[in-house]
Protein backbone atom coordinates (compact mmCIF):
# COMPACT_ATOMS: atom_id res chain seq x y z
CA UNK A 1 0.00 0.00 0.00
CA UNK A 2 2.87 2.39 0.67
CA UNK A 3 3.84 2.33 -3.00
CA UNK A 4 0.26 3.09 -4.04
CA UNK A 5 -0.12 5.91 -1.52
CA UNK A 6 3.26 7.42 -2.45
CA UNK A 7 2.28 7.46 -6.13
CA UNK A 8 -1.08 9.09 -5.41
CA UNK A 9 0.58 11.73 -3.25
CA UNK A 10 3.05 12.51 -6.03
CA UNK A 11 0.23 12.86 -8.56
CA UNK A 12 -1.65 15.21 -6.23
CA UNK A 13 1.42 17.46 -6.02
CA UNK A 14 1.42 17.66 -9.83
CA UNK A 15 -2.17 18.88 -10.19
CA UNK A 16 -2.42 22.46 -8.93
CA UNK A 17 -5.08 23.75 -9.08
CA UNK A 18 -6.79 20.38 -8.74
CA UNK A 19 -8.77 19.08 -11.70
CA UNK A 20 -10.22 15.58 -11.73
CA UNK A 21 -9.64 15.12 -15.46
CA UNK A 22 -5.98 16.08 -15.12
CA UNK A 23 -5.61 13.73 -12.16
CA UNK A 24 -7.08 10.87 -14.20
CA UNK A 25 -4.69 11.57 -17.08
CA UNK A 26 -1.66 11.82 -14.78
CA UNK A 27 -2.34 8.82 -12.52
CA UNK A 28 -1.15 6.24 -15.07
CA UNK A 29 2.16 8.01 -15.78
CA UNK A 30 5.46 6.94 -14.17
CA UNK A 31 3.95 3.89 -12.49
CA UNK A 32 4.48 0.21 -13.16
CA UNK A 33 1.00 -0.33 -11.70
CA UNK A 34 -2.10 0.13 -13.83
CA UNK A 35 -5.03 2.40 -13.02
CA UNK A 36 -8.49 1.94 -14.53
CA UNK A 37 -10.70 4.99 -14.08
CA UNK A 38 -14.45 4.59 -13.46
CA UNK A 39 -14.03 0.84 -13.28
CA UNK A 40 -17.32 -1.13 -13.39
CA UNK A 41 -17.31 -3.46 -10.37
CA UNK A 42 -20.84 -4.78 -10.90
CA UNK A 43 -23.05 -5.36 -13.95
CA UNK A 44 -26.81 -5.90 -13.94
CA UNK A 45 -27.55 -9.63 -13.84
CA UNK A 46 -30.90 -10.13 -15.58
CA UNK A 47 -33.14 -8.38 -18.07
CA UNK A 48 -35.97 -8.24 -15.53
CA UNK A 49 -33.85 -5.96 -13.30
CA UNK A 50 -33.06 -3.43 -16.04
CA UNK A 51 -34.66 -0.09 -16.75
CA UNK A 52 -35.69 0.75 -20.30
CA UNK A 53 -32.44 2.47 -21.22
CA UNK A 54 -30.40 -0.42 -19.89
CA UNK A 55 -32.46 -2.97 -21.86
CA UNK A 56 -32.03 -0.95 -25.04
CA UNK A 57 -28.24 -0.87 -24.66
CA UNK A 58 -27.86 -4.55 -23.82
CA UNK A 59 -30.22 -5.65 -26.58
CA UNK A 60 -28.48 -3.46 -29.15
CA UNK A 61 -25.19 -5.12 -28.25
CA UNK A 62 -26.79 -8.60 -28.13
CA UNK A 63 -25.76 -9.02 -24.50
CA UNK A 64 -28.95 -10.66 -23.23
CA UNK A 65 -28.84 -14.42 -23.51
CA UNK A 66 -31.07 -17.39 -22.80
CA UNK A 67 -33.49 -16.77 -19.97
CA UNK A 68 -32.74 -13.06 -19.94
CA UNK A 69 -29.30 -13.43 -18.35
CA UNK A 70 -26.42 -11.09 -19.12
CA UNK A 71 -22.90 -12.44 -19.88
CA UNK A 72 -20.37 -13.42 -17.23
CA UNK A 73 -17.37 -12.03 -19.12
CA UNK A 74 -16.90 -8.63 -20.74
CA UNK A 75 -14.19 -6.91 -22.71
CA UNK A 76 -13.16 -3.79 -20.82
CA UNK A 77 -14.04 -1.55 -23.77
CA UNK A 78 -17.53 -3.05 -23.82
CA UNK A 79 -17.89 -2.24 -20.12
CA UNK A 80 -16.80 1.36 -20.74
CA UNK A 81 -19.34 1.72 -23.54
CA UNK A 82 -22.16 0.32 -21.39
CA UNK A 83 -21.23 2.67 -18.54
CA UNK A 84 -21.19 5.72 -20.82
CA UNK A 85 -24.46 4.88 -22.55
CA UNK A 86 -26.46 3.57 -19.58
CA UNK A 87 -24.78 4.22 -16.23
CA UNK A 88 -27.63 2.50 -14.38
CA UNK A 89 -26.47 -0.84 -15.80
CA UNK A 90 -23.26 -0.84 -13.76
CA UNK A 91 -21.73 0.15 -10.42
CA UNK A 92 -18.38 1.91 -10.66
CA UNK A 93 -15.49 2.93 -8.43
CA UNK A 94 -13.36 6.00 -9.13
CA UNK A 95 -10.23 3.93 -9.90
CA UNK A 96 -9.10 0.34 -9.64
CA UNK A 97 -5.36 -0.22 -9.22
CA UNK A 98 -4.09 -3.41 -10.87
CA UNK A 99 -0.77 -5.18 -11.05
CA UNK A 100 -1.47 -6.03 -14.67
CA UNK A 101 -4.04 -4.86 -17.19
CA UNK A 102 -6.42 -7.41 -18.64
CA UNK A 103 -8.80 -6.94 -21.53
CA UNK A 104 -11.53 -9.24 -20.21
CA UNK A 105 -13.14 -9.32 -16.76
CA UNK A 106 -15.50 -11.83 -15.17
CA UNK A 107 -18.65 -11.08 -13.15
CA UNK A 108 -20.76 -13.50 -11.09
CA UNK A 109 -23.85 -13.08 -8.90
CA UNK A 110 -23.76 -14.21 -5.29
CA UNK A 111 -27.28 -15.62 -5.67
CA UNK A 112 -29.34 -16.35 -8.77
CA UNK A 113 -31.94 -13.71 -7.90
CA UNK A 114 -29.46 -10.89 -7.26
CA UNK A 115 -29.69 -7.69 -9.27
CA UNK A 116 -25.92 -7.50 -9.77
CA UNK A 117 -23.14 -9.66 -11.09
CA UNK A 118 -20.00 -8.67 -9.20
CA UNK A 119 -16.45 -8.51 -10.51
CA UNK A 120 -14.12 -11.41 -9.73
CA UNK A 121 -10.48 -10.69 -8.88
CA UNK A 122 -8.34 -12.23 -11.60
CA UNK A 123 -5.29 -12.07 -9.34
CA UNK A 124 -4.23 -8.59 -10.41
CA UNK A 125 -6.40 -6.37 -8.19
CA UNK A 126 -4.41 -4.19 -5.77
CA UNK A 127 -6.70 -1.47 -4.42
CA UNK A 128 -9.87 0.55 -4.90
CA UNK A 129 -9.32 4.30 -4.96
CA UNK A 130 -12.28 6.59 -4.37
CA UNK A 131 -11.92 10.29 -5.15
CA UNK A 132 -14.19 12.89 -3.52
CA UNK A 133 -13.85 16.52 -4.59
CA UNK A 134 -15.46 19.39 -2.67
CA UNK A 135 -15.24 22.85 -4.25
CA UNK A 136 -16.76 24.47 -1.17
CA UNK A 137 -16.86 23.64 2.50
CA UNK A 138 -19.28 20.80 3.18
CA UNK A 139 -20.13 19.68 6.70
CA UNK A 140 -18.01 16.95 8.23
CA UNK A 141 -21.17 14.92 8.76
CA UNK A 142 -22.10 15.08 5.06
CA UNK A 143 -18.59 14.13 3.99
CA UNK A 144 -18.61 11.21 6.42
CA UNK A 145 -21.96 10.02 5.08
CA UNK A 146 -20.66 10.08 1.51
CA UNK A 147 -17.47 8.22 2.50
CA UNK A 148 -19.50 5.57 4.31
CA UNK A 149 -21.69 5.12 1.23
CA UNK A 150 -18.60 4.59 -0.92
CA UNK A 151 -17.12 2.03 1.47
CA UNK A 152 -20.44 0.25 1.97
CA UNK A 153 -20.98 -0.04 -1.77
CA UNK A 154 -17.54 -1.58 -2.33
CA UNK A 155 -17.92 -3.89 0.67
CA UNK A 156 -20.88 -5.43 -1.16
CA UNK A 157 -18.38 -6.75 -3.74
CA UNK A 158 -16.62 -9.77 -2.13
CA UNK A 159 -13.46 -9.44 -4.23
CA UNK A 160 -13.02 -5.78 -3.23
CA UNK A 161 -13.25 -6.50 0.50
CA UNK A 162 -9.98 -8.43 0.23
CA UNK A 163 -7.88 -5.71 -1.39
CA UNK A 164 -6.69 -2.27 -0.35
CA UNK A 165 -8.87 0.80 -0.13
CA UNK A 166 -7.76 4.41 -0.55
CA UNK A 167 -9.90 7.50 -0.10
CA UNK A 168 -8.75 10.83 -1.54
CA UNK A 169 -10.69 13.90 -0.46
CA UNK A 170 -9.92 17.28 -2.02
CA UNK A 171 -11.34 20.17 0.01
CA UNK A 172 -10.95 23.97 0.12
CA UNK A 173 -7.53 25.05 1.37
CA UNK A 174 -7.18 24.69 5.12
CA UNK A 175 -10.48 22.90 5.67
CA UNK A 176 -9.92 20.30 8.40
CA UNK A 177 -11.50 16.86 8.00
CA UNK A 178 -8.84 15.00 9.96
CA UNK A 179 -11.48 13.84 12.43
CA UNK A 180 -12.84 11.63 9.62
CA UNK A 181 -9.52 10.29 8.38
CA UNK A 182 -8.30 9.46 11.87
CA UNK A 183 -11.59 7.75 12.71
CA UNK A 184 -11.69 5.45 9.67
CA UNK A 185 -7.97 5.21 8.86
CA UNK A 186 -6.25 5.57 12.27
CA UNK A 187 -2.57 6.29 11.73
CA UNK A 188 -2.92 5.65 7.98
CA UNK A 189 -3.62 9.04 6.50
CA UNK A 190 -1.78 12.13 5.33
CA UNK A 191 -2.54 15.68 4.29
CA UNK A 192 -1.31 17.45 1.16
CA UNK A 193 -1.46 21.25 1.34
CA UNK A 194 -1.29 23.20 -1.91
CA UNK A 195 -1.84 26.86 -2.78
CA UNK A 196 -5.38 26.26 -4.01
CA UNK A 197 -6.65 23.35 -1.94
CA UNK A 198 -5.98 20.72 0.69
CA UNK A 199 -6.09 17.00 -0.04
CA UNK A 200 -6.39 14.11 2.39
CA UNK A 201 -5.39 10.52 1.66
CA UNK A 202 -6.61 7.74 3.93
CA UNK A 203 -5.98 4.07 3.36
CA UNK A 204 -6.42 0.53 4.63
CA UNK A 205 -4.57 -2.62 3.62
CA UNK A 206 -7.95 -4.35 3.28
CA UNK A 207 -11.31 -2.70 2.73
CA UNK A 208 -12.98 -5.40 4.81
CA UNK A 209 -10.92 -4.42 7.86
CA UNK A 210 -12.26 -0.85 8.03
CA UNK A 211 -14.45 -0.53 11.12
CA UNK A 212 -17.76 1.09 10.23
CA UNK A 213 -19.52 0.23 13.47
CA UNK A 214 -18.95 3.66 14.97
CA UNK A 215 -19.59 7.13 13.53
CA UNK A 216 -17.99 10.55 13.76
CA UNK A 217 -21.47 12.06 13.54
CA UNK A 218 -24.23 10.07 15.21
CA UNK A 219 -26.75 8.95 12.59
CA UNK A 220 -30.03 10.80 12.64
CA UNK A 221 -32.81 8.86 14.29
CA UNK A 222 -35.86 8.45 12.15
CA UNK A 223 -38.68 10.74 13.13
CA UNK A 224 -41.45 8.85 14.85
Amino acid sequence: MQEIVAHLEKVLHCIVPFEKEAFTERIDIDSHLHWRANFPVAVVHHRSRMDERCRDVFEAKELIGTGGLTPETYAFETLRTIASEASGCVKQVSYLCLGKEEEVYRYLPKRDGDKWKKVIDNGTFKAVIELSVYDKEVSVCEIESQLRNLMRSSKEIPSLKEIGFVWIAVVPKGYDISIITEHYFPGNWLKVDEETHTAYIGWSEKLGEINMRHFVCSPQKEAK
